[in-house]
């Protein structure tokens, strides 16, 4: 009777551990499915940023390769000879590209608008001195969508490494250029 009543005894409890095993195995796998469906949604706008990049880029070459790469101005408002390449198209898109050397460093600048609004700007800082090739160079596409950065690919070293650097500084760049091209305009 003793062995009965200790075998009943196991046979309860083995039952209980596997139901509490199994209650576990299904909040772990509802879990699961949970944090699969999260990567998903991230996913998902990982594909909605890289689609819109590539968009962008396809415009973005598109309208450059109808440009002349012709200098248009030249200007010294920063203290230093900056060459300026103004793109207008008919189709409301401009192309502004900025580049200028000083002392060891060459600058380049590209703003790509769309019925001026800013959809797509790089910026470059490359360590050149003269008489050499490019020994380090840091690059940072910026892609923004209504008036707000929605992506940007950084490339380098540079701006980006710094914790204190605010990738919204572009919007302020523009402008200032915008601002500039503006005064070229009215001289």
């Amino acid at each position: 009777m003793k062995k009965i009543l200790l075998t009943l005894i196991i046979l309860i409890s083995l039952t209980a551990c596997e139901s509490k095993k199994s209650n576990s195995t299904e909040k772990n796998v509802a879990e699961s499915e949970t944090i699969a469906s999260d990567s998903e949604t991230e996913l998902t706008e990982l594909e909605k940023e890289e689609k819109l990049r590539t968009e962008i880029n396809g415009q973005y070459l598109a309208e450059l390769s109808k440009c002349s790469q012709n200098v248009n101005a030249v200007t010294d408002f920063n203290g230093k000879t900056e060459f300026w390449r103004i793109c207008d198209t008919d189709n409301g898109k401009r192309i502004i590209q900025i580049d200028s050397h000083e002392e060891t460093v060459l600058y380049e600048e590209v703003y790509y608008e769309q019925n001026g609004e800013l959809i797509y700007a790089e910026e470059s800082i490359k360590y050149m001195p003269i008489n050499h090739f490019t020994l380090q160079p840091w690059t940072c596409q910026f892609y923004a969508e209504n008036g707000k950065l929605v992506s940007l690919m950084s490339l380098g070293h540079g701006k980006t490494e710094d914790d204190e650097w605010n990738p919204e500084i572009i919007f302020e760049m523009h402008k200032n250029r915008i601002a500039e091209l503006n005064k070229i305009e009215n001289e």
